[in-house]
Formats: structure tokens, C-alpha cells, sequence
């Protein structure tokens, strides 16, 4: 069965669309305006997936040609596909037209940006050229109003307490943890990644009921809190990785509570599970998502276009992540479609301490150190809850204790705000091993980065 959506349908009027794309986009804006519980209401009972489909293709409408008058990138992107915006009523029907992280990477921002900025985001990758979001002030409050709705779905009240501990970086997560949080009315501290300790000696003073964290950190303040004691939670939201079923079983053992997860990324997307937990329900009021060079199974890679974004719309933008959509109706209500848990990754990136880390990370690494021949592979695997960055090395001389050194001593000095902090948090365990020549070379192109905590799993 497929997971895309269907596209309009034949001789269906255009016009219909508009008529109540337009109409219901503009009460759901003046309601979201009051009050996070009455948004969640409208989203949660008041919507049909046949005028959620309408909402999405006027909105798409209005983005494409806007995007087509202003952004010099999109503009060139349209004539040499032939694309005419006016005609288009679905995504899919762009055919081979997409927007990878290289075109952001590749194209200055002026020839995305559709009118002046006020805000800007970098992406969690660590090694490659960072990719920059930017936002007007209004585009970040209707996005950190959708979050607030998603997690008063999982049950964050007014009368919370709540700890939220994403890093304040260059990225989005911790600013719009923050900003989500305030709207719900809660009462809030929002230290950022400091170390789980620091935040374990305060859980009594404070009397903290609610934690969001990254799911390494959460881990290790899990772990301080089995040997030291726990003090009971009442929910808990995790972000940034994804989570094995044996470590949210240890996680809500500890604590006492359940836990929820979220999906996300800098350029915007994202989704929540419900109290049902089978799958994130996708913020479809604001993009239209895709799942495109589907296997058999449904699985391939998330594509997204922004609805709502005048500043910096982005049109069949390829995150990397691999997952499937889920079509049938969740139990709770919500008319939204579900992503499954992500399957991994299109491209070589994987999640390391709550971030995205790549070969390229660990060749600038390495390649600072003379004893580390050219066969070098890391892994990425978990020993019991804690993740573990294993480099497996061919050295040309020394000994591995002092080629461990001068590997910390680069990544301290390379990226002593991203990786090497998260190290130093706890958020994963480094560990070194020297192999005989040849042995990584079993195949006919060694892969640098390998994740093996599916098979740990």
C-alpha cells in the first residue's frame, strides 16, 4: 500500500481547494493565535484528512509561485525542469526536481532567501561546511506554537515543572525547547547540554517533573540517577537520536515515567508521538512530507516542502533520513500521517552524542595524526546504554596509547563545542583498537563510518 498522498484528484476545481484551503488556514491561524489548548483541539478533532488536503494544496499554490518570484534559486530550478507553479497541485508531480544540503551548501543564501531575514540556524553536522536556515521572528513563533501543541499532546501542563536540557548552539533545538515550553505556561529552566550531574544535584530543589533532554544525555543522567537514586518524573520527552526499545524500557524503569519521542532537523520538519507511541504524527498543517525510492517495504528517503515559510521556503528538500510512512488512522485522533522510526541514513552521516557526525569529522581527525596509516574505519556501537565511538586503526609505528592522546588532543582542538564536549559530558565512550594490516580491507571499498547498534540492538 502506498504511503504518499493522494494527488488531486481529476477534475477535481482547483478552486474548491483554495476556497477551503484558504478559509480554513486562516481560522486555524487566528485559533492558534489564543491559546496552545484550543490549537490542539482544532488539530485533534476539527480537521479531516480531505481538508487537511485542501489546507496543503493552496498552501502549496501560494509557496511555489512565491518562491518563483523571488528566490533566484528556485527560479532557475523551475525553468530548467519546465516547471510552471501555477499547474502544480502536489510535489510529486515535480518529478526529478529536488533540494539536497548540498544546494544550501553550494548556493550563497541570497539565492534562497524570498525576503530579508531576522534569524538564523546552523545544522548540527559537525565536519562539512555547516549548513544556515534563516527565519523571520513570526516564522520561528508559529513553528515553536506547533511544537507547544505537540507536547501538550503527550501531556505537558500549565502546572509542570520542566528541566529541558537541548544544547544552545548554533541550532534550533534548545531556543525552541525553550520557547515551546514558555508557551505552554509552565514552569521552566533551560540550562542547555550542561553535565547530567549538574542537573541530578538540582532535581530535588527544584522539583522538576518533566525532563526533555537528547537521548544520550537523558541516558547518562539515567544512569547517575540507578547508582546515586532516582527521584520521580512524571513524562519525559527525548530528541536528537533515536531510541532503542531496551533503552526506553531502562529509562522509564529508573524514573518511573514514560517516555515520549520527536523528530526534527534544523530546516524544520518534524513530528511527535502520541500516548499510543506508534510513529510521529507529522506537522502536515505546514509541510507536505514524501517518501521517495521506496523498497518494497515503503521505506526510503524523507522529503519535506515547506507550507508556511516566506523567508526561506525549501521545495522537496531531502533530509537523509530513512523511514516509512504510516497510513492507516492512529487511535488517538489526530488526522495527521505518522513516519515510522527512522531506518537510518541515504548518506554516510550518523548520530553520535546527539549530533550528526560523518567520516569527514574523523579524517580531519586522523589526519593529523602521522602514526594512523590510510585504513581506518570508526564504529559506532553501544555497550549497554551508553554509545561507544570505536576507532579501529592500521598504525605505521607508536604505540595505541599515545596515538589515543593526540587524537583527543585534535578533537579537543577541532571541535571542542561539538564532539569533543559531548565526550567530555559522557554522552559516549571512545575507545581505541589497533588491527593487523589488511583486515579492514575485506571489501572492495572500505566504508569509514560504520553504525552497529541496530545489530547490538
Amino acid at each position: 500500500m502506498s504511503a504518499q498522498p493522494a494527488l488531486a484528484r481529476r477534475g477535481e476545481p482547483m478552486w474548491r481547494h483554495w476556497i477551503v484551503g484558504g478559509v480554513a488556514s486562516t481560522v486555524a491561524n487566528l485559533i492558534n493565535g489564543r491559546s496552545i489548548e484550543t490549537a490542539y483541539r482544532l488539530a485533534s478533532r476539527a480537521s479531516s484528512p480531505a481538508t487537511l488536503h485542501s489546507i496543503q494544496t493552496w498552501k502549496l499554490r501560494r509557496t511555489l509561485l512565491h518562491a518563483a518570484r523571488h528566490s533566484p534559486f528556485y527560479r532557475r530550478l523551475f525553468q530548467r525542469h519546465g516547471v510552471d507553479p501555477a499547474n502544480v497541485s502536489h510535489p510529486a508531480e515535480l518529478g526529478d526536481l529536488f533540494t539536497t544540503p548540498q544546494d544550501l551548501v553550494d548556493h550563497p543564501a541570497e539565492d534562497f532567501l524570498c525576503r530579508p531575514p531576522q534569524v538564523l540556524y546552523e545544522t548540527s553536522g559537525t565536519s562539512r561546511r555547516r549548513k544556515t536556515i534563516y527565519y523571520s521572528y513570526e516564522e520561528v513563533e508559529a513553528a515553536t506554537s506547533l511544537m507547544a501543541v505537540g507536547l501538550y499532546h503527550v501531556g505537558i501542563r500549565p502546572s509542570d515543572r520542566v528541566i529541558s536540557t537541548p544544547d544552545y548552539h548554533y541550532w534550533s533545538g534548545g531556543p525552541w525547547f525553550a520557547r515551546a515550553v514558555t508557551k505552554l505556561g509552565a514552569f521552566g529552566a533551560f540550562p542547555g547540554k550542561i553535565p547530567p550531574a549538574d542537573v541530578y544535584r538540582r532535581l530535588a530543589e527544584h522539583r522538576y517533573d518533566v525532563l526533555i533532554g537528547d537521548v544520550s544525555w537523558i541516558l547518562r543522567l539515567t544512569e547517575l540517577a540507578r547508582e546515586q537514586g532516582a527521584l520521580p518524573l512524571r513524562l519525559i520527552v527525548g530528541a536528537s537520536e533515536g531510541l532503542p526499545r531496551r533503552s526506553r524500557e531502562f529509562i522509564e524503569e529508573v524514573w518511573g515515567a514514560r517516555m515520549f519521542m520527536c523528530y526534527g532537523c534544523t530546516e524544520g520538519a518534524g513530528g511527535m508521538e502520541c500516548r499510543f507511541r506508534s510513529g510521529y504524527h507529522l506537522n502536515e498543517f505546514s509541510f507536505i512530507f514524501e517518501i521517495v525510492d521506496q523498497d518494497a517495504d515503503g521505506y526510503g528517503e524523507v522529503v519535506f516542502t515547506t507550507l508556511d515559510r516566506t523567508t526561506m521556503p525549501l521545495i522537496r528538500y531531502r533530509v537523509g533520513d530513512v523511514a516509512r510512512l504510516i497510513p492507516e488512522p492512529c487511535n488517538c485522533g489526530i488526522v495527521t500521517r505518522r513516519l515510522s522510526t527512522l531506518r537510518g541514513r541515504s548518506d554516510e552521516m550518523v548520530m553520535l552524542g546527539g549530533e550528526g557526525v560523518d567520516p569527514a569529522l574523523f579524517e580531519a581527525i586522523l589526519n593529523e595524526v602521522p602514526q594512523v596509516s590510510g585504513s581506518w574505519q570508526v564504529a559506532i556501537r553501544r555497550d549497554g546504554h551508553q554509545d561507544v565511538c570505536e576507532l579501529r586503526l592500521e598504525l605505521d609505528g607508536g604505540d595505541v596509547a599515545d596515538v589515543a592522546r593526540q587524537v583527543k588532543d585534535v578533537m579537543r582542538a577541532k571541535f571542542e563545542t561539538t564532539t569533543w564536549k559531548d565526550y567530555q559530558l559522557g554522552l559516549f565512550d571512545l575507545r581505541f583498537t589497533v588491527v593487523p594490516r589488511g583486515a579492514l580491507l575485506q571489501e572492495r571499498k572500505l566504508r569509514r563510518l560504520v553504525d552497529e547498534r541496530e545489530q547490538d540492538d
